[in-house]
């Protein structure tokens, strides 16, 4: 059987591999600390297990609506109201089965051959399989152990050329840590206004689970009050915001995320 050639593109994430490896050896009696695969090791609250349950029994088990429940919709835009201070209509809200559907959606809406996606190095391994399997080329930010991995404004603004069709942020960063300093999120954003053609795409996967240092400053919250999660006809630069609730709840064999519609994202 042949496949298709763009598989050879498609790489997996290691830290799955290191799981795997890690249970069997957990089968053969072995006592076994994992550090390669980013799940809280907490047990969900107690709260969502009974939420979860009670969905069940009150038979919400079928087909979902595309862009998922309303009630959850309105749920994630009250959230995001409440903790960003910014209003967001629940029809720009668009509910899926985890972090990584929201990436591959991007990288294939946005990513072709010819096309540049900047994306942050080290970090999360499926943003330069994504971007590869879509035809585009991946272009690493450097993230530098010396500056405790912080991505730089001028490193990002730097590496954008008329091919470049999204940048991939990540703060707090997988699997380094690290939360972008507010002062280099002014610099980008202001520098990024200089490119409108340029898509965003903010993964905030772990905006829940910082620790002592850094406040996590998220782009919303600059720029004069802008934000480029909210929709983008609001913003000088169209936009894809990755959140989600699993990685700060624990569940993660639940996982789901939230994302802009396509349709806010302008041609």
């Amino acid at each position: 059987m042949k496949l298709a050639d763009r598989l050879s593109r498609l790489g997996t994430e290691t830290a799955f591999e290191v799981l795997a490896r890690a249970e069997a050896l957990k089968a053969e009696g072995r006592s076994i600390v994992n550090l390669g695969i980013g799940q809280p090791d907490f047990q969900p609250p107690p709260h969502v297990i009974e939420a979860a349950g009670k969905a069940l029994r009150d038979g919400h088990h079928g087909y979902t609506p595309a862009n998922g429940f309303r009630p959850l919709r309105v749920g994630v835009a009250d959230v995001f109201a409440k903790r960003r201070g910014v209003e967001v209509d629940p029809d720009s809200v668009v509910i899926v089965p985890g972090a990584k559907v929201t990436m591959f959606f991007a990288m294939l809406v946005l990513g072709e051959p010819g096309a540049e996606i900047l994306y942050p190095d080290p970090g999360f391994p499926i943003y330069r399989s994504a971007i590869a399997f879509s035809g585009a080329t991946p272009v690493p930010i450097p993230l530098h152990e010396d500056d405790g991995f912080s991505c730089r404004a001028e490193e990002v603004l730097e590496r954008i050329t008329p091919r470049t069709r999204l940048i991939v942020l990540n703060s707090p960063a997988n699997p380094t840590g690290a939360v972008m300093r507010k002062a280099e999120i002014d610099r980008l954003v202001a520098g990024l206004e200089d490119h409108p053609e340029v898509a965003i795409l903010s993964d905030e996967i772990y905006a829940r689970l910082t620790g002592t240092g850094p406040v996590n400053v998220r782009l919303n919250c600059i720029n004069s009050g802008q934000s480029i999660f909210i929709p983008c006809e609001l913003t000088p630069f169209p936009t894809i915001r990755v959140c989600q609730s699993s990685s700060s709840a624990a569940p993660t064999s639940t996982f789901f995320g939230s994302q802009p519609r396509k349709e806010q994202v302008p041609p």
